[in-house]
């Protein structure tokens, strides 16, 4: 367990790294330019201390002085400009640069993820995994550069000038707040963020159920469920509140402890400062630094404290994210060899699978000859569709193998499986933009004419030209704005778009009327001649252009033929519902 915890600390912190990889060089400099500010702040303050003393010397010139504030007045300048372009950096091309990398990287990621991953996890979890990293990265990169390094920089400026007042106050002061600093980050690891990551993990459930929930608002507010259901979204709201409120307590616990130890450590330090004065070891203008001094690094000490919170906070988000996002059990390998096929032959060979302990196909074998049109029919739980989940590798098989064009699926990469296939699903689902931008989703390198020409075939074309924006239509969420024979077209035009040499057909025109269904079957016989077709159906009729049929129970094939004597042996019986 501790192997795996080190681990996966490793593996966060490469992954953090690489989200810096394409602005290495910006960070640096920003990073260099603000160090060299706080160097020449030490340089200012210094150069202050030993003016305020010039006064009192032997030998003393109005000019020294006037030479002194040149100085000053040169160092600051150069420091202000350092500090101005160093915050610049972070805040245009650092942003820009970084927040698209990550942006692309994390979404580009999920294809790596199982078909499990996303059936187990909230839509909106993984939505606000990705979208929390840019601008945790961005606050971490301002406390990191704007307050850490600052805060540090004047602590250590302050220890400076203690130690060239007197060094028994710098050691006690040094021993005492850098022992805050490091007590309160033991102290955190152990307590405190603890309670933050799993109140940032109850967050990310608490959003995932409420954007779940308004996804589905309408169905909630038909069965009067509305006030039932945000019992369970206030409910998740207080486990994550509760764990913030245990982190919170924590945290002000330990900064009461310190501020008390602060003003017993000042007072102690000032009354000392005044021996040494009534002494003459050392001069008014050092006494005043001493007490300036203490303060600032009080300040700082406090400032450093609150901004290792911040960060803990910022790093824990990114670390739920990547847990999330990079989780070890819900990923597959894609960098294996691409798929190049010659035919459309499909095979499934001796293939045995099963969800939990009942089989779905044991020792199941089927073969589908390029270019044929094979129809399916069986009723539900038949595993018609988890054929369909296992070509496309949602799922693996307990055993046997998947073969296209002869080869082993499971030896190549899914992207160039997926190149190979065209799937059209009964539910369809549409992005939440135009109906062109839906229809190219297929083909993201299609022209409008090709676009158009695959809106005809499926019969689609004259309906979008007499909306009113046309093919710049939006079709809303889940294509919330189009009936479902509309959405369905509008997945038929991805496949004539596509032209694949294997097209699945999932209850694909179930939602079609009859005669849109006629002209969509009769473009699909014309246009996709050359393709292997693999038609699961409910509606009897959807099949009469099969080469063959197979009729599935329980994972096995009890019965194949052509249309003609499969279709009307079961239209006579109630072997399923043929309204479905």
């Amino acid at each position: 367990m501790k192997n795996s915890k080190q681990k996966k600390s490793k593996g966060f912190g490469k992954f953090l790294l690489s989200l810096y990889s394409p602005v290495k060089g910006l960070f640096c400099l920003m990073i260099f330019l603000m160090i060299l500010a706080q160097i020449l702040s030490l340089i200012g303050m210094y150069t202050i201390k030993n003016t305020v003393n010039l006064p009192f010397k032997e030998n003393f010139e109005l000019k020294q002085l006037y030479i002194a504030l040149a100085i000053i007045a040169v160092v600051f300048v150069v420091e202000t400009i350092a500090r101005y372009i160093s915050m610049t950096i972070r805040s245009i091309p650092l942003r820009v640069k970084q927040g698209k990398f990550v942006t692309q990287k994390l979404f580009n990621h999920l294809s790596n993820k199982s078909y499990s991953y996303y059936s187990d996890n909230y839509s909106g979890k993984i939505a606000n995994a990705i979208s929390e990293v840019c601008p945790k990265l961005e606050r971490l990169n301002k406390v990191i550069l704007q307050d850490l390094i600052c805060h540090i920089g004047s602590m250590i400026t302050s220890f400076v000038i203690l130690a060239s007042i007197n060094l028994v106050i710098f050691g006690i002061s040094f021993v005492i707040y850098i022992g805050i600093i490091v007590g309160r980050l033991v102290y955190f690891k152990i307590t405190y963020l603890k309670c933050q990551k799993s109140a940032q993990i109850e967050n990310r459930e608490f959003n995932g159920l409420l954007n779940d929930s308004i996804m589905n608002f309408t169905s909630l507010r038909i069965y009067n469920s509305v006030n039932a259901f945000s019992n369970n979204i206030v409910g998740q709201k207080s486990r994550e509140l509760f764990y913030k409120s245990k982190a919170s307590k924590h945290e002000f616990l330990y900064g009461f402890f310190s501020n008390i130890l602060h003003l017993v450590v000042l007072i102690s330090i000032a009354v000392y400062g005044l021996e040494l004065y009534k002494l003459s070891a050392i001069t008014i203008g050092d006494f005043v630094f001493i007490l300036t001094s203490m303060i600032s690094i009080k300040n700082s000490t406090t400032s450093i404290s609150w901004q290792i919170v911040d960060i803990s906070d910022t790093l824990v988000v990114i670390n739920n994210s990547y847990e999330l996002l990079y989780d070890d059990n819900n990923i597959f390998e894609d960098n294996k060899p691409d798929l190049q096929i010659n035919s459309g032959t499909v095979e499934f060979k001796d293939v045995s699978f099963k969800y939990t302990n009942e089989d779905v196909f044991n020792h199941f074998s089927l073969k589908v000859e390029d270019k044929t049109k094979v129809g399916i029919i069986g009723v539900s739980g038949s595993g018609k569709s988890t054929l369909v989940n296992l070509l496309f590798k949602f799922y693996k098989c307990n055993s046997g193998s998947i073969l296209i064009d002869g080869k082993n699926i499971d030896d190549f990469s899914n992207k160039s499986l997926y190149n190979n296939i065209t799937y059209v699903p009964q539910d369809t689902i549409l992005l939440h933009s135009t109906i062109y931008e839906n229809i190219r989703l297929a083909k993201p390198s299609a022209t409008e004419e090709e676009i158009f020409e695959a809106s005809k075939k499926a019969e689609l074309h004259e309906f979008i030209e007499s909306l009113p924006n046309k093919y710049e239509t939006i079709v809303g969420e889940r294509g919330i704005k189009l009936s479902g024979g509309q959405r369905q077209r509008i997945t038929l035009a991805r496949i004539f778009l596509k032209s694949t040499k294997i097209v699945i057909f999932d209850e694909a025109t179930s939602a079609l009327d009859n005669e849109t269904e006629f002209k969509i079957q009769k473009n699909i016989n014309q246009y996709l001649k050359g393709q292997t077709i693999i038609c699961i159906a409910h509606r009897l009729s959807t099949l009469t252009d099969m080469d063959k049929i197979l009729v599935i129970e329980k994972g096995k094939i009890i019965d194949s033929g052509t249309p003609k004597k499969i279709i009307p042996k079961y239209s006579k019986t109630n072997y399923f519902d043929q309204t479905n």
